[in-house]
């Protein structure tokens, strides 16, 4: 009995053992699966992160900060956009962040998105049009990048994609958003991932698509101008139209939600305007300092849109969280300069707002500031440099609210693509002068309808700065000096028409003092035309980034001009501007 026991006993065990064996996997796979996550993802739900993530990365929104709101000429004098673009100093962890954040997150979602919703057709056209966007964003900013094959690698193994030339790209572009258009309202199904100002409607993404060709259409008019006309005036006639008033504007819209910075990111949550929170800064020592270039562009065309852009703030104890805590004396600082003191003085682009000293008002001459240093006195109002940093004009904390809208494109912008085009002479109904005005009454009206600045612009304001300022005998630089005003809340879109129209002139860095107490190392002060390719782009995908480089003439320089920009931008000497 002992040796039949022994040999059913193990007969039993080896038994169990193979039932275990046989079903450990499955078992497995059950206790390590968690049943509150989807197994797949909903190609609209990677719409709504990648559209979000447009404005809503505070994480990429340091490459705005530290380079391009500089290189435009926008801020000056925070440290941020004083150590980097004002120093001219190049550093991979600052230019990478865009790529990075955006090929990792918005592409990658996108592409995948794209490859599994051929049975959604307006929600597959959308995808498709926003990757046009973003691959026409990152390619405006770097040049020759990775965009046919780019997010591929969960679909078909290729994790080093090649790198199409900026006219690739641009064709690539021009061909999606003809394409996606043409699919949109084939098909049945909601795009519930929408959250922009399209409310998910088929027509109105059509319109924007076509919308979008005008701009990447004059983008290459320089370069390729027989090919600019063709698109741009096939987009003006294409199925669906364009943006044709205010009301039909695209942008992104953002929830009044706090401001999380890098931990938000962190967490991918992109619901508030990151550009907002990056402009606003992260303390009371960091807010972003209007630049003397739009400052007195503005001041000298009597545009009564610059006060409502640049304010004095009192910033000592603001909140980190919102922009709440700021006291404006924006209307004592230039009454104190019109009873003789300095008045409102702007930083000069490469400038800290503690370099060139100024003298800082006496506390009573500013009573805000007097009534507050009596009852609070041990907040330090009056002290560590905060009344001189006061007379530094920063961007108004209008423009810096969590539910700013994530501008895509405007009717402001359209109407000034329309003068361009007519000034052109391309077959565009309507003259550039009409168009022309008609763009900057519509930038005024969107400053109205979008932000909470301290007035809202009159139509006796709008009308006698139109006839002051008319579109004179040089359409380009007139016409592209009002987008690049229109562009400070859509900083990218600033720095590549400001390099593609070369208007308007901004300061000549060769004739500023140069910045002793930043790190260098490019001896060209001059504003760079490009960012360089994050470092390690040489390192996992160093064949094709290789080629893109050797494309350049085999340095990988951010002076050197990508494949649109044909000219060298227009200087002038900031310290004598307007004599």
């Amino acid at each position: 009995m002992k040796k039949i026991y022994s040999y059913i006993a193990s007969s039993m065990m080896i038994f169990s053992l193979g039932v275990l064996s046989s079903c450990s996997d499955s078992y497995l796979e059950d206790v390590n699966t968690d049943d509150s996550k989807a197994s797949i993802i909903d190609p609209n739900a990677q719409l709504t992160t990648a559209l979000l993530q447009a404005y809503g990365d505070f994480s990429l929104m340091d490459t705005y900060r530290s380079y391009i709101t500089g290189f435009t000429q926008y801020y000056a004098g925070g440290w941020n956009v004083s150590n980097y673009a004002g120093a001219v100093y190049p550093k991979d962890s600052e230019m990478a962040l865009l790529w990075n954040r955006y090929y990792s997150i918005s592409i990658k979602n996108l592409v995948d998105a794209i490859y599994r919703s051929e049975d959604m057709p307006n929600t597959n056209a959308a995808l498709r049009i926003h990757r046009a966007y973003m691959m026409a964003l990152l390619s405006d900013i770097y040049g020759d990048i990775p965009c046919s094959e780019a997010g591929m690698s969960y679909i078909n193994g290729n994790a080093t994609p090649k790198y199409d030339t900026q006219e690739e790209v641009y064709n690539f572009v021009f061909s999606e958003l003809k394409a996606a258009a043409a699919q949109l309202g084939t098909g049945t199904d909601l795009i519930s991932g929408d959250v922009t100002s399209l409310e998910s409607d088929v027509t109105a993404w059509k319109r924007y698509a076509n919308t979008l060709r005008l701009r990447y259409a004059m983008r290459i008019s320089d370069v390729a101008p027989e090919k600019a006309q063709e698109e741009f005036e096939s987009a003006l006639t294409a199925d669906g139209g364009i943006i044709s008033s205010g009301d039909e504007d695209a942008y992104v819209k953002y929830i009044d939600a706090p401001f999380t910075l890098y931990d938000g990111a962190n967490d991918l949550d992109f619901r508030a305007n990151a550009l907002g929170e990056m402009i606003y800064g992260q303390d009371p020592t960091s807010p972003s300092f209007v630049c003397s270039t739009l400052y007195k562009y503005m001041e000298t065309m009597n545009d009564p849109r610059l006060y409502r852009i640049a304010r004095c703030y009192i910033h000592t104890t603001r909140s980190q969280t919102d922009t709440s805590g700021n006291y404006d004396v924006t209307d004592e600082v230039i009454a104190w300069g019109e009873n003789g003191g300095l008045g409102i003085v702007p930083c000069n682009v490469g400038d800290a707002w503690w370099s060139d000293w100024v003298n800082a008002p006496a506390t009573s001459d500013i009573p805000t500031l007097a009534n507050l240093v009596s009852l609070y006195p041990e907040k330090g109002y009056d002290q560590n440099n905060y009344p001189a940093r006061m007379i530094r004009p920063t961007i108004a904390v209008a423009f810096c609210n969590a539910d700013c809208p994530g501008i895509l494109i405007t009717y402001a912008e359209v109407e000034f693509l329309l003068a361009e085009a007519a000034s052109k002479g391309w077959n565009v109904s309507g003259s550039a002068e009409s168009h022309y005005e008609d763009g900057i009454r519509a930038s005024m009206q969107m400053m109205n309808n979008y932000y909470d600045i301290v007035s809202k612009i009159s139509d006796d304001e709008i009308n006698d700065y139109i006839a002051a300022n008319p579109l004179g005998s040089n359409p380009r630089e007139s016409i592209n000096t009002q987008a690049w005003i229109l562009h400070l809340t859509n900083p990218s879109e600033g720095w590549a028409n400001l390099r593609r129209s070369d208007y308007p002139a901004i300061a000549d860095r060769t004739l500023l003092p140069v910045r002793t107490d930043f790190p260098r190392e490019d001896p060209n002060m001059q504003t760079p035309t490009r960012l360089r390719y994050p470092l390690l782009e040489s390192k996992y995908n160093s064949v094709n980034n290789k080629a893109a480089v050797d494309r350049m003439g085999g340095n990988d320089n951010w002076h050197t001009r990508v494949w649109w920009d044909i000219a060298e931008q227009n200087f002038i000497d900031i310290e004598n501007f307007g004599e």
